[in-house]
């Protein structure tokens, strides 16, 4: 048969069969003669025929003819015989055709790992690639480039499972430029890979905290790994050897202290180490005590504020209030006095009817450092901040216990509401506002409520009444006043007028000083 299969086409052409298929084409026959196709000889002779002579087919044109070709040159009959194109061409062209020269392999080609591997090897050699520049050069798209689709999908899509399989143990997965998923879930591979790591760098296992770094561990293809630990060096390996390592063996590193568990944690073990209870961290977790236990990077995370340690590890737990020391001038605005108070009467169920309770007296007993907050900002007259603090239950002056004056405002003695409802009395063309202003000594950060704002015949009067005006047992008063009457003679729109004890006696005087120019106490 191989003689059929050399000869020349010069030769071919003295076949009789040749002529006998032509018939076919003139129409001077219907068919073949019986038996023409079981012959070898005839097969080989008329399939060289059709595919060389008659359609002039290229070596490599030849593997790519398919049905129609088949049907339209009236080979059915050697095709019902061979069954497939590929075995027919096979058995004309013996060992001049592989797999690949044909469109489609076979269904079973690639259930056979030594066809997959002898196929890669073949296409290595063509690319002049050796078997030791896989990992470098095989990925998935490459391989579905080379025509191993079908080999990657019984293989889960991952090239280093389709090598491992033709290549047992020669590969490691971190070696390929893209690590299989389940292997950033195998501890004991990982481990294994991290000890070759540790070789290869010459680093001893009791240097790891201090040499292996995130560039490290990218470097080896611990990546997939590494971001189920938040791509922190230090939790992937304590997830890798819980038992060898912990937190404290590892550098700060400059993000270190943005991780909210790792703070959370460290002011956990701190409270444990010093024996403070839970409940007291507010007062207990300090500056100081932060610097002592080697915190400094903690507390410049936190701009050097332990009130903002807490708040943040430990959120809606610990109320400012609760804290040694707040912020500075954090009780300069408006919303922060609200806020305290509110939060206080909440956690100690103070209702509505309760709140003309909270006088100073009773801040001085139950929480002292309120007290600060009513001298600075409300003139210690606790009614005002009350009524700002909850302006939802429309509290009056009235509604607390004071001295009500003749025109139903409120008074913070007996003297002052003595005074209050004699200019009522004699002041009846003018508009009388017991605190009803508030104004800011800016230069030293404090806020004054006058006793009284007196409108009268267009003017703007502040007269306050100074009760303890040089009285040994309070010494602050008489400071605080000074600065009161210097301040109120720096306003442009107002008058100032004062009055002590004395005064009272000679109330025309008082009225003729509102009326007029005169201003009673100097300092």
């Amino acid at each position: 048969m191989n003689n059929y299969r050399s000869m020349s086409h010069r030769r071919l052409l003295n076949e009789p069969i040749i002529a006998v298929y032509d018939d076919l084409f003139t129409g001077a026959r219907k068919g073949l003669p019986k038996g023409t196709w079981q012959n070898d000889k005839n097969v080989i002779i008329i399939s060289r025929y059709v595919l060389e002579m008659k359609m002039g087919l290229s070596r490599e044109e030849i593997p790519r003819i398919n049905r129609l070709f088949i049907k339209e040159q009236k080979l059915w009959g050697v095709l019902n015989r061979f069954k497939s194109i590929k075995k027919l061409l096979n058995f004309v062209y013996p060992g001049t055709y592989d797999e690949f020269d044909f469109p489609r392999v076979s269904e079973d080609y690639w259930a056979s790992k030594e066809n997959i591997k002898k196929r890669l090897e073949v296409i290595l050699k063509q690319n002049k690639l050796s078997l030791n520049e896989i990992p470098n050069v095989v990925s998935y798209d490459k391989l579905v480039e080379w025509g191993f689709s079908n080999p990657l999908k019984r293989h889960n899509d991952s090239p280093y499972q389709l090598m491992n399989s033709i290549y047992p143990n020669r590969y490691k997965p971190f070696q390929f430029k893209k690590v299989p998923q389940r292997w950033s879930k195998d501890l004991i591979m990982l481990r294994t890979h991290f000890l070759e790591m540790l070789q290869k760098e010459k680093i001893s296992f009791y240097e790891v905290p201090e040499k292996v770094n995130q560039e490290m561990l990218l470097k080896y293809r611990f990546s997939g790994a590494m971001s189920k630990c938040n791509n922190s060096p230090s939790k992937f390996i304590m997830t890798l050897f819980p038992h060898d390592f912990n937190q404290e063996d590892f550098p700060k590193t400059q993000g270190y202290w943005h991780d909210i568990h790792i703070a959370r944690n460290t002011i956990l073990k701190l409270i444990k180490k010093n024996a403070i209870p839970y409940t007291q961290i507010p007062r207990h977790i300090t500056k100081q005590l932060l610097i002592e236990n080697g915190l400094s990077g903690l507390l410049d995370k936190y701009a050097g504020s332990p009130i903002n340690i807490i708040q943040t590890c430990f959120p809606n737990e610990f109320d400012i209030t609760e804290f040694k020391r707040v912020p500075n001038r954090y009780w300069y605005h408006k919303e922060n006095r609200i806020k305290a108070l509110r939060l206080f009467c909440k956690k100690n169920n103070i209702e509505k009817q309760s709140l003309p309770t909270l006088s100073r007296a009773y801040f001085c007993q139950h929480f002292p450092r309120f007290v600060s907050v009513l001298d600075r900002h409300y003139e210690s007259k606790s009614h005002l901040w009350i009524i700002e603090a909850f302006p939802e239950h429309k509290l009056k002056a009235s509604d607390f216990n004071l001295l009500i004056g003749d025109d139903g405002q409120a008074c913070d003695s007996k003297e002052e509401l003595w005074l209050h409802n004699f200019l009522v009395r004699n002041l009846t063309q003018a508009v009388i506002l017991r605190e009803g202003k508030r104004f800011v000594n800016k230069p030293i950060n404090e806020a004054y409520i006058p006793d009284w704002v007196i409108q009268l015949n267009g003017k703007k009067v502040i007269v306050e009444y100074f009760g303890l005006y040089g009285s040994s047992r309070f010494p602050n008063y008489t400071e605080r006043a000074d600065r009161k009457i210097t301040f109120y003679k720096t306003l442009i729109d107002y008058k100032f007028v004062g009055v002590k004890p004395m005064d009272l006696k000679n109330t025309d005087e008082i009225i003729n000083k509102i009326a007029n120019d005169d201003i009673i106490i100097k300092p």
